[in-house]
């Protein structure tokens, strides 16, 4: 049997069976990849001053011009994925390079096991699928392996 995990706001049993629809982000990108981000003119100037660029730099390069915004705009897409999704030191993670100062839209969302995007997630990088019971599914190495991933989160 598994331990349990302990992650604030979701509680995982040796099967890994939710008591929550909630799931800590763990940093797959496939939302940063599935959407394209819309952010507000004083979102975009935060922005570009944690880069140290200007204004009209950060909209001149990290912005979409298609967009024919002129307080709101849409972050780039690079690879089709945001510009600012860049992997990290292990294959199954992406991280934000902006994530300290990141828009709105992207402060808004939660993981969960809900989501489609999450499931790809889950499905992609760690082979793990979700039941109809909601329980997280998979071989026991894999399990144990998204497990010990999720107790680095905290």
């Amino acid at each position: 049997m598994l331990d349990k995990l302990n992650t604030p706001g979701i509680i995982y049993e040796s099967n890994l069976e939710m008591t929550s629809c909630r799931l800590p982000c763990f940093c797959c990108g496939i939302c940063c990849s599935t959407y394209q981000v819309h952010l507000e003119l004083t979102e975009a100037q935060k922005i570009a001053d944690y880069l140290c660029v200007s204004l009209q730099e950060f909209l001149g390069d990290y912005t979409d011009p298609r967009w024919p915004g002129t307080s709101t705009y849409l972050l780039r897409q690079k690879s089709g994925q945001c510009v600012f999704l860049e992997q990290g030191n292990r294959s199954a993670i992406r991280l934000c390079q902006i994530n300290a100062c990141k828009p709105t839209a992207c402060r808004q969302w939660s993981a969960s096991l809900y989501r489609k995007e999450c499931r790809q997630g889950l499905s992609l990088y760690w082979r793990l699928t979700v039941d109809d019971s909601g329980s997280i599914t998979g071989s026991p190495e894999d399990i144990q392996s998204f497990q010990t991933f999720l107790k680095t989160l905290n």
